[in-house]
Parts: C-alpha cells; sequence; structure tokens
C-alpha cells in the first residue's frame, strides 16, 4: 500500500475536542509534584493531538525505548500474516522450525500460536537467560516447562520473540520489513530500529523504538475497527476485534491495571471497552474507542504504576463530548506547564582547575563486571550483541566542556559533556544501537566528580561519581535510574506477588542492595595509568 495522502495528525487545541486544557494542566502538576518519571505523551482524541509534551531533554524527534509495547506492534503482524493466510491461531509452533531437534522437551510439540500470544507457553524462562551470542529459537525450545502448555498466564517476553521468528519464517522478512509496505508506509512512519538475534529475527516482545507521534499514528486504527481517519482498511478488522477483547485471565493480584485480561499482546484496561498496549518503566498507549481518543506515555518509572493511579484520574473522564469554548488563559497556562516540564537534572557546580590539570587526558583502567554498561541492564541483558564489562575511561577538560571516553567489550565511544549547565550532546553506538547521549558533569563540593550521561532513546540516567584518591587510584559510585531495588519491586506487583506494608519492602530493597547491586550495578575501583 502506498502512502496514504492524509497521513498525518492535525494538531489542535483540547477545547477543539471536548477536552479541559486544565485537566492536561493538572496531570501534569501532579506527576511533576510526585517526581514521577514522565517523559512524553500524546494525546489524540477525534484523529487530532490536542496534547503534547516532552520533558527535556527529551523531544519529538527522537525515537524512545518501548519496551514490551514492543509485543503489540508483533501482534499486528501476526494479524497481517493470518488475514493472509500465512499461518493460523491452531498451527503447531514446531511447524516452523523443522531443523531444529525437538525431542528434549516433547511438551514443546503441543505449543500453538494461540498459545504464545496469550502467554499460555508456560515455559521456565527468566529475564537472566542468556541472550548475547545464542540462538533464540534454540534457547526457547530447550526451556524447561513450569507448567504443561496451556495452564495458565506466565507473561514471559520469549513468547513474542518465537511469534518474530514464524512472521520472519513464513515470509522471508523480519516483522518490521513485513509491517513497512502494510501499515508504516502508508502512514508516512519512517521505519524504526528493531534489536534482533543476530539472524534476522527482530526481538519481538522488547527492542523497538518508536516517536511518540508515530506511536499514535499506529495504534490509532485500533480505536477505529482498523481503519486510518479516512476510512481506508488499514490493519484487518477481525484481528482488532480479536486481539483487543480478553482472551484469558491475567494475574489475580498487584496492580489493577494488570488484573482485567489479556487478549493477543493487548492488555484490558480497568475502564470498560478500552485497552492498551504496555511497556516497563510506564512505556504506554491507552486506547478509548468509545471515546474516540487514544494517550501514549513514555517514562522512566520503575513502580510505572504510580503513574498510572494519577492517569486514571484524569482519563478517560477528561474527554467531553462535543466542543468547548476556547479558553486563552487556560491553554497558554497548559503550554507553558509543558514547557516548563524537565526530567531530573545535574545541578551546575564551580569548576575545579586544579584537579582538573591532574586528571585530564590521563587514561584510567578499570575492573568491572559483566553487566556495567553505560546503558541500563535492563536493555543490554535482551541484547544478541552485549556490551558491559567497562575497562577503561579518560576526562579530558579544556575551558567548555569535559570529553568523556570509555571502553566496554570492544565498543568505544567518546561523548562532549556540559560542565556550565548545558547538555553536551554527542552519538554513542553500543550494539546494534546508536543513542544521542545528553551528558552534564558537575564538581561537589567534596571534591569528587559527577557524571550523568541519558541515553534520551532509552529510559534512563547513569550517573557516575568519581572521588580521585592521592595514591592514583580512583573510586567510581555507579548509579543507574531507575534503580535495581525499585525494579525488583515493581516486578513482584506486576506478576502478581506484590509487596505488602512497608516493613516488607525495606527489607526487600536493602537485600537487593547489599546481594544484587554487587554483582549487577556495582561500585567499582580504577587506577590511572597515564
Amino acid at each position: 500500500m502506498e502512502r496514504l495522502k492524509d497521513c498525518n495528525l492535525e494538531h489542535c487545541t483540547p477545547e477543539q475536542v471536548g477536552v479541559k486544557s486544565s485537566a492536561i494542566t493538572d496531570f501534569i502538576n501532579e506527576i511533576n509534584e510526585n517526581h514521577l518519571g514522565l517523559q512524553s505523551f500524546t494525546v489524540v482524541r477525534h484523529d487530532k493531538v490536542c496534547a503534547q509534551g516532552f520533558f527535556k531533554p527529551y523531544n519529538k524527534d527522537i525515537p524512545h525505548v518501548l519496551y514490551s509495547m514492543s509485543k503489540s506492534v508483533t501482534s499486528t503482524a501476526v494479524g497481517f500474516a493470518i488475514s493472509e493466510g500465512l499461518i493460523n491461531l491452531n498451527d503447531r509452533v514446531v511447524k516452523f522450525f523443522p531443523e531444529y531437534i525437538m525431542s528434549k522437551r516433547p511438551f514443546n510439540r503441543m505449543l500453538t500460536v494461540r498459545m504464545l500470544l496469550t502467554m499460555h507457553s508456560d515455559k521456565l524462562i527468566t529475564v537472566l537467560d542468556e541472550k548475547g551470542g545464542t540462538d533464540w529459537v534454540q534457547n526457547f525450545l530447550n526451556a524447561p516447562f513450569l507448567l504443561p502448555p496451556n495452564t495458565k498466564f506466565n507473561y514471559i517476553s520469549e513468547n513474542t520473540s518465537m511469534l518474530s521468528a514464524i512472521i520472519t519464517k513464513v515470509t522471508g522478512m523480519s516483522v518490521i520489513d513485513y509491517l513497512y509496505p502494510r501499515i508504516l508506509e502508508p502512514l508516512g512512519i519512517e521505519k524504526p530500529f528493531w534489536e534482533s538475534d543476530g539472524k534476522g529475527n527482530n526481538a519481538g516482545g522488547w527492542g523497538l523504538y518508536m516517536k511518540s507521534e508515530d506511536l499514535a499514528k499506529f495504534f490509532l486504527p485500533y480505536i477505529h475497527g482498523g481503519k486510518w481517519k479516512d476510512g481506508t482498511q488499514i490493519i484487518p478488522e477481525t484481528w482488532v476485534k480479536e486481539a483487543t477483547r480478553k482472551q484469558v485471565d491475567s494475574v489475580s493480584d498487584g496492580y489493577i491495571d494488570n488484573m482485567v485480561g489479556y487478549g493477543y499482546q493487548f492488555w484490558r484496561n480497568p475502564v470498560p471497552n478500552s485497552y492498551r498496549a504496555d511497556g516497563l518503566f510506564g512505556q504506554r498507549c491507552f486506547m478509548f474507542p468509545e471515546y474516540d481518543a487514544l494517550v501514549v506515555l513514555n517514562c522512566g518509572e520503575a513502580e510505572d504504576y504510580k503513574i498510572m493511579k494519577i492517569f486514571w484520574k484524569y482519563f478517560p473522564q477528561c474527554f467531553g463530548y462535543g466542543t468547548l469554548p476556547e479558553n486563552k488563559a487556560e491553554y497558554q497556562k497548559m503550554l507553558e506547564t509543558i514547557d516548563n516540564c524537565s526530567v531530573e537534572d545535574l545541578p551546575k557546580g564551580e569548576r575545579n582547575r586544579e584537579l582538573e590539570e591532574k586528571i585530564s587526558g590521563r587514561l584510567i583502567t578499570c575492573k568491572t563486571s559483566e553487566f556495567v554498561s553505560v546503558v541500563s541492564i535492563t536493555i543490554t541483558q535482551m541484547w544478541f550483541k552485549k556490551p558491559g564489562e567497562i575497562s577503561e575511561m579518560r576526562l579530558t577538560f579544556d575551558d567548555e566542556k569535559l570529553t568523556f571516553y570509555w571502553k566496554e567489550k570492544e565498543y568505544e565511544n567518546t561523548i562532549d559533556v556540559g560542565l556550565n549547565g548545558e547538555y553536551g550532546v554527542s552519538k554513542m553506538t553500543l550494539g546494534d544501537v546508536t543513542y544521542h547521549a545528553y551528558s552534564k558533569g558537575a564538581w561537589k563540593e567534596d571534591g569528587t566528580f559527577d557524571l550523568w550521561i541519558r541515553p534520551i532513546e532509552t529510559a534512563h540516567v547513569r550517573k557516575f561519581n568519581f572521588k580521585f584518591n592521592d595514591d592514583n587510584t580512583v573510586k567510581i559510585t555507579n548509579i543507574m535510574n531507575p534503580t535495581l531495588q525499585e525494579l525488583v519491586i515493581y516486578y513482584m506487583t506486576f506478576t502478581g506477588y506484590p509487596v505488602k506494608g512497608e516493613i516488607t519492602k525495606e527489607v526487600i530493597e536493602d537485600a537487593v542492595e547489599k546481594l544484587g547491586l554487587p554483582i549487577i550495578e556495582p561500585n567499582f575501583k580504577g587506577k590511572f595509568v597515564e
């Protein structure tokens, strides 16, 4: 299908589509008052963008990691493949992979496409299972079963990576290449980057990067029975209906958003007749067909249900009927509130010229764990080409900025770091992914140096603190936001085993800090060798 003539979304004021500007302002203010990690949002009503915001330095031109929102995109590819007669829901998974040995796990022969879609493979796979340099299909088939297939809801991303591999098998194309002429090109969406397994299979369940407004365009047909705003049928109508309705029960405890059922890689919402694409740290696209509306969120909040609690106070209640009188004062207030939004920032510090002169340009060698990367482990752990194990660093100061060099595995990068309160902006490449790094540095009163690196395609910021000792050694404190402790608490809630009570939460966080951080996100030491 060729690009549609009207493939863009018009922008308008909230009042023009029955939404009060003040409701958007109040939503943003409550998010900010609670110091939650919202990074961008796009609100679409009656096929028009009525509100949109990016928390600096995030911006509309840079795609954002989707985590498990990727699953709903893979689901869309499955819908196309079924409509074209390439696969069906009851196909056995083993049918597509005759080259793999199945005898190790007899239950593999029971698995169907439907079971993968509904998270009912009941495979026992964890996020700690190795992805780097391995055969992902073979890993899945070799994995043991927690229960016989189709016994219960068991959310694992590898179910979706198998769907991706199936699409590639029957089409000869990656999922993203298969989707391009069917939905991306017609809607004027530039082909996005999607991580892959080294064999041409997109990750499927994770690893896709898309812009906020492109996400809105991609999912808009899902509130119109698969049609674009001009009436063109984009996604098969039957698939929209089946993928977004409740197919199975999900978890029975935790946060309400995850307790109301699951479709074919779409979650049902606690609001009747609505559903969403959903990813880690608060990546969301909420779809409200009855309100002719959708909302895209990109966030960096580990316990993302904190954002959702506020979201449900304002949406979909803010979607009124008809139009409202223009309210220039409230609209301007909304725009100013959005313009003032930024993520957590590193305050400017006074330059320490004496220490800068001593350390500038000198190579620091260091020994870290295999997991330590400038990019969050929640991203790199799922890569085929893994970075990590930072081994070298160099800080070079001049009058305007810091130039920071580091090496992890075979990957070497040099980026600009702002020292005057402004971001230094550079590209950095790890694995197959190139990021835009927005970075700041500042000396502290205790003589240590803070370096914050935020690759804005991700939801995270890496924080290093350098303590330079008289014996030429360097102590590097290493923090990733959101933190590992927060992620563990979230994961327990997500899987239906929520932490009960503040004391229990503190005990778990303390255990993660003492046992998990020294392995996964350790502080480390370095030594000047030049």
